[in-house]
Formats: structure tokens, sequence, C-alpha cells
């Protein structure tokens, strides 16, 4: 009992450390960046509210293509946990040691003219974090707020003007001090505002707020009370609530104008500290630092956006984006799925990597916290927690490189092939992110030019939304076996087992008045022509032409079979049979892997 209440504690404790919100954001900041500063390398973890907008992925994407998937969900979706876990090599001991920190993120105005951005939700992913008991509440009190620097830079710049335009509302002789005539309804109102203004100048009162009022009163309540009493200062103030209201203090010329330098300071001060979070992305460009995720490219893309800058709308832009403010990146996810890691490493999902890199042929040593309560433990069980996630990757990245350095000759076993995050061998894993389901292009380059593999045996085929994949597999069954790729109801991608046998598809089978078909080079080169007519679909599909009940001859036996309603009900499948006999599926790889020996 006295255990699991030490443990409790010891959890309590850690969270308390590690956990970064408004409340502490502002007091850590500092050790924050003394943390990055200091730090070998950094390994970095996002939650977010969800994953995907609406396409779907392809096996035949292109890495353009993916982004213009990718930038759909990180504009629509929010992320609102960002983990950073610094890990800092002592070569003293031969060791690392981490630093975690695990931040909450919420975009909170700052301001009336802030961003007060609009964001979707998926039900699973708000699910999925509600399962890991993700804390709702703490996101939206005590979220750390952020702007982009852009945002930044244009409020800055409002609030100046009108800081100016305050300024000059209280010079005689400009067009701000000029006087607007006094409607009679408002007369009552602001002799009874008046009055309180000359009870407060004769009590020991040094300040006094005066009630509720819409924007126009308190225009002539600083019109005429400036007039009338020179030494009192009025200065419109925002309660909690949002309520705008006027405060009147005793001061003197100079006491007003130091005021008002002080409140322009506090206005300034409020506007860099509403940048928040985004501060800490600006420290880790500054760093230069190797930033190293787990199938991260959901995690940058969401960085860019939310603290950097919109994302651009063409990939190459995005490329350079990226690599502008993260100049060395690496993808565990990806070092995981290339020789010689993917020969020994079957499941790379985040947690069944770091199981596999605790058991021989690697050796992952010791990573402790630098400081005690600052990091985390190699006790810890917390997946799905940012910072947590970061530091799990943070050791996988430890744990392949060592096997990589014994691998390539570079150490000595007794110091586990040390191979430190600026070693050459790591090199062919920089600015590299992981793409999922893709065989022939398992990356996207970030440096240089994607890989552009031969889909020769590759096709693009439209067809009525009655059929379904058997039908696709009837109509190329003449060629072996394929696999199909669906798009949407009418759309899908064909790819032969048998390559050799591309040439003839096209001769052989056509575009009829069911169907067309095209070659996948052709198909990228017509996406934005002009759309041909549509289809006229005679009911007849590939599967029911092998029916014995079909006339070969043609005619009016030629009828479309109708569904029942049990038929009706039910979804069609977009995959592939199952059934070995209709067809197989053999997924092959492509990627031009790095030479090791």
């Amino acid at each position: 009992m006295q255990k699991a209440i030490s443990r409790i504690s010891s959890l309590f404790r850690r969270s308390r450390t590690m956990e970064i919100t408004s409340r502490n954001f502002k007091e850590r900041l500092p050790e924050i960046e003394a943390a990055i500063d200091s730090a070998s390398f950094l390994a970095i973890d996002g939650e977010f509210t969800g994953l995907n907008a609406y396409r779907g992925i392809s096996p035949f994407d292109t890495p353009s293509e993916r982004y213009d998937k990718l930038q759909e969900s990180a504009r629509q979706f929010l992320l609102v946990q960002f983990g950073l876990c610094t890990f800092h090599y002592d070569p003293a001991t031969d060791s690392f040691s981490n630093q975690a920190f695990n931040i909450y993120v919420w975009p909170r105005p700052c301001s009336r003219n802030a961003p007060d951005p609009r964001f979707l939700c998926q039900t699973s992913s708000i699910d999925f974090l509600t399962n890991q008991n993700f804390d709702f509440n703490k996101l939206f009190k005590q979220g750390v707020s952020y702007l982009r620097p852009s945002e930044l830079e244009k409020l800055k710049n409002t609030m100046t003007g009108r800081q100016e335009n305050r300024r000059l509302s209280q010079t005689p002789g400009t067009d701000q001090n000029r006087a607007i005539p006094i409607p009679e309804d408002q007369e009552p109102f602001l002799a009874k505002i008046h009055k309180q203004i000359e009870e407060f100048v004769k009590s020991d009162d040094q300040q006094l707020e005066l009630e509720k009022c819409n924007g126009f009163q308190r225009r002539l309540v600083y019109q005429t009370a400036k007039e009338k009493y020179k030494d009192l200062s009025l200065t419109s103030i925002t309660k909690t609530g949002g309520d705008r209201v006027i405060c009147v203090i005793k001061a003197d010329e100079e006491q007003q104008q130091n005021m008002v330098w002080l409140k322009d300071q506090a206005e300034l001060s409020d506007l860099e500290e509403a940048f928040g979070f985004s501060r800490v992305i600006q420290k880790m460009t500054e760093s230069g630092k190797l930033v190293v995720g787990h199938n991260m490219i959901l995690d940058i893309a969401h960085t860019l956006n939310q603290f950097c800058g919109p994302l651009p709308e063409t990939y190459q832009d995005f490329k350079a984006m990226t690599t502008a403010v993260f100049p060395q990146l690496l993808d565990t996810k990806l070092m995981a799925n290339t020789i010689p890691f993917k020969q020994e490493i079957f499941n790379s999902s985040l947690e069944e990597l770091h199981k596999a890199v605790c058991l021989p042929p690697y050796n992952l040593p010791p990573v402790p916290p630098k400081y005690s309560g600052s990091g985390y433990k190699a006790d810890s069980s917390n997946f799905h927690e940012a910072g947590f996630d970061a530091y799990i990757t943070g050791l996988c990245f430890i744990a392949m490189s060592n096997r990589l350095g014994l691998l390539c000759g570079a150490g000595d076993k007794t110091k586990a092939g040390r191979v430190l995050p600026d070693s050459q061998l790591v090199h062919p894993f920089l600015n590299k992110l992981y793409l999922m389901r893709i065989a022939d292009i398992p990356y996207m380059n970030l440096a240089g030019e994607d890989l552009k593999p031969d889909r020769g045996h590759v096709f693009h085929i439209t067809f009525p939304a009655e059929w379904k994949t058997a039908d696709l597999v009837h109509l190329f069954s003449s060629f072996g076996y394929v696999f199909v790729s669906w798009l949407d109801d009418t759309s899908a991608f064909v790819s032969l087992k048998e390559k050799e046998m591309a040439p003839q598809v096209i001769e052989v089978l056509k575009s009829s008045s069911s169907y067309r078909i095209q070659s996948y080079k052709d198909h990228v080169a017509a996406k934005n022509m002009v759309l041909p007519a549509p289809l006229q679909y005679s009911g007849i599909t590939p599967t029911l032409e092998k029916m014995p009940f079909i006339s070969s001859n043609g005619g009016a036996e030629l009828k479309k079979r109708p569904l029942s309603p049990e038929q009706a009900a039910i979804k069609r499948h977009k995959s592939v049979s199952d059934d070995p006999e209709v067809v197989k599926i053999e997924r092959k790889k492509t990627f031009e892997e790095p030479e090791w020996e």
C-alpha cells in the first residue's frame, strides 16, 4: 500500500513538473529554451482533434498528391498537445539524459482583433484522447496561447496605430480630438456621470470605476470630462466577461503621460505574451538541432500551420518552408522500415518498435531524467501522452543508431557502437518523411527530388457505381493477379502482378461504353484537362457477362438484374477479395536503400 501511494505521489510530481500550461509557461519558458540550447537532439510528438479530413489516401499517391490531402487535414484540425523531449549527451560518461515537456496549446484570442479560429473534430480522435485520459478542461482553461509571427506583426501594427490615435485624441486641435455634438437624449446620462466624478474629486479616493456604457457614450464621457477635469486620467478597461468600463484616476499631467506610456508598454507586453508557444518553435528553428519524430509528417504539417504560417498551396513551397523551419528532420518510422532494421523489426508502430529495441540484438542504454523530476524514467508507461511519445521516439532513435554503429563497425562493443546524431551514418535518413501505404515511394524527400518509380503496370479505370471489386478482377483476369485500389465509387487504380503483360492491357481492353481505361502515365497527364463525357451504362458488369443466362449475341436478353432489398442494404466492400482464388496481392517495395557495407 505504501509503495502504491509513493508511486502515485511520484507520478503527480512528475506530471506537475513536466506539464506546461498557461499558468506556468512564462515561468518555464527560459528552462525550455535552455534545454533546447544544450540538447544533442530533440524529439517531438503531437496530439490532434482529428487526423483525416475527407479524401482518403491511395497506395498510388505521389508525394505531391499526398501533400494536398495532408494540408486539408492540417488546416481543419488542431494540434492540442505538443510533446518535446530534449536529449543530452555527456561525453564524460558516454550517456544520454532527457528533459521532457508536455505542453497544452490552445488558440485563445488575446484581443478583439486577434484570430478566433474555427476547427473540426473527428469523433474517433476525440474518443481516442478521452480513452487516454486527455484533460480537455485543462486544454480549454489553461492551454498555452499562440500566434503566427505574421499575426503577431499585424496585431502590433494595429495596436501601435490605436495607441497613436489615443495620444492624438488627447491633443487639442487634432482631428481625433474634434468635439462631436451631444444628442439631447444623452444629456441626462452625462449629467449623472459628471455628478459621480465631482463627488469622486472631493473624496479621498484615488480611483473610480464608472458604470458600464456603450462605445458612443464612452466617447462623450472622454470628451466632456477631459475638458472639465484636467487632473484626472480616464482610461477604458476590460473586465472579466468582456465588459468595457471607464476607470477614472487622480493624476496630474506628468503622471498622466507616464500612465499612458505604461499602458502602451503593458499592451505590447501582453501581445508578446500571447505569441506564447510559438516562441518554442522559434527557438527550435534558431538552434538548428536535429528534430526526431515517429511517422512525423502530420506533426510537422500541424506545427508549421499553427505556429509558423499557413501551409503553402504547392508541394515545392511546403518543402522549402519545412526545411527553413526545421533544417534537420529524422523519422524513426522510416528508419525502422529501411534495411537493415526492417529485417529485424516486424511492427514499426511506436509502442511495438520500443519493445523491439529493448531486446537483442539491440542495446538500449539507460536514459534517465537530466534533473530529478524533469523527464521520464525507464519504468514510465504513458503512451499517447505527447511528451512521453516524444521520449520513446528519442529512445528508439538512440537504440537504432547504436545498432547501426555496430553493423557498420563504428565504435566498439564496450560503447555499444555509439552513434551520435551528427554522425554520417544517420545522414541517409535526414529530411525524409515516411509516407504511409505507398509501396514504391516510401518517403517524402524534403532535401531533393522524390523517387519516381515505374508505374507502367498501373492503370486508371472509371466505371459505373454498380461495379464491385470482383468485376474489375474479372475484367483483368486474362492478365493474371491484380491489386485494386479504390479511389471513389466510380474509379480505381488496378496494378498487375505480371508487369510484363502491361503493354497488352490497353490494346485488349480498350475503353467501352461501360468503362474507360488509361495508363497511369496518361491519367496523370490528363488530370488537369477537360473531363470526358459521362459513361453510358448498359447494366452489364464483367461478372454478369460470364453468367450462362446472358446471350452471347447481345440483343434484348441483355438486361440489368435488379437488386433485392437485402442486396441494396449491403454496402460494397472497396477492397480486394480475401479469396486467394479470386485475386492475390503482392506489394513489393522498391525503396532505394542506403549501402551499409
